[in-house]
């Protein structure tokens, strides 16, 4: 896989688990399989979403296998890598190269909360480490520390550094990052309901989470506004899911939300790491009300 080539719609995935905590690797594989048969042009295992922090370094080998196996080279999978060391970085960065991955996505150390002269060096060295592309993840609301756009430029000084997952929610950052080097990284939309704006602004691909659930949309929506540059029609479609994509960004409940409506969908939902519990009765039928919604408006 070229490293200029990662474009498009990338979903990061939901881990499912079972009621005893076990990764469900089938359920895993299915979702999947599915999500390459409706388009998407990536995968991420090991997000945010797919709730690394609560995974075992077995579990996450495991569910990176499955994903690579499932897949068989038709997408790239970009492997989320985070750590509170460089040196545990490091090891998961190569860990997913060696298991066949085409990137890794990375994010800060989130608990110490390091300088941007840490950043560059903890990036860098990974970077360093692998022959893979790097997607530097920007989330300062999970990371508890903002990558400055100057911070961004001197980490591409690497050269596998070139994308970024921007998810600050501020749209300036798109055409700063663009500008300071001088679109050597590509961004990619790492907010759900940012994704039209960014698209616009320059951004060349959009990490989300809505594509578990409504993946042929998303796929749509870049394809309208960035390979076809037909704003209006990306407009509409895009006014159809933003009450969707606003309460998987704002209720704090993605996970369990993408999980019922997994299950509803019959794809692996299944449980979530302990000590989450379950999507609250209102909350479900809220989120059954949106994919319909989503459904009626869209095909309209």
């Amino acid at each position: 896989m070229e490293k200029d080539r990662l474009s498009g719609v990338y979903v990061v995935l939901v881990t499912p688990f079972t009621a005893a905590g076990e990764v469900d690797r089938a359920g895993m594989s299915r979702n999947v399989e599915w999500l390459v048969n409706q388009g998407v042009q990536g995968v991420i295992p090991l997000g945010s979403t797919g709730e690394f922090a609560s995974l075992t370094d077995s579990q996450k080998g495991a569910i990176v296998e499955t994903v690579v196996e499932t897949v068989r080279g038709r997408v790239p999978v970009v492997v989320g890598t985070a750590a509170e060391t460089t040196e545990k970085a490091t090891a998961n960065a190569r860990a997913a190269e060696a298991a066949g991955a085409a990137g890794i996505l990375l994010l800060p150390p989130w608990y110490y909360t390091p300088t941007q002269d840490e950043l560059v060096v903890h990036f860098q060295k990974v970077a360093g480490s692998i022959g893979i592309p790097v997607m530097i993840y920007n989330n300062p609301f999970s990371s508890k520390v903002d990558i400055q756009p100057e911070t961004v430029a001197r980490m591409a000084a690497a050269p596998n550094i070139r994308f970024i997952k921007e998810s600050t929610g501020d749209i300036r950052r798109i055409t700063a990052i663009r500008d300071l080097t001088e679109d050597r990284v590509t961004v990619f939309c790492g907010w759900e309901d940012m994704a039209y704006e960014s698209f616009l602004a320059g951004a060349q691909g959009w990490v989300c989470v809505i594509g578990n659930v409504a993946p042929k949309a998303a796929v749509r929506l870049f394809h309208l506004v960035v390979e076809q540059g037909d704003a209006p029609a990306g407009w509409r479609l895009y006014r159809s899911m933003l009450p969707l994509l606003r309460y998987l960004e704002y209720a704090g409940k993605t996970q369990k939300a993408l999980k019922h409506a997994m299950d509803v969908m019959g794809l692996a939902g299944g449980h979530s790491s302990s000590p989450k519990l379950p999507l609250g009765e209102e909350d479900r039928k809220t989120v059954d009300a949106l994919l319909r919604e989503l459904a009626e408006r869209s095909s309209q």
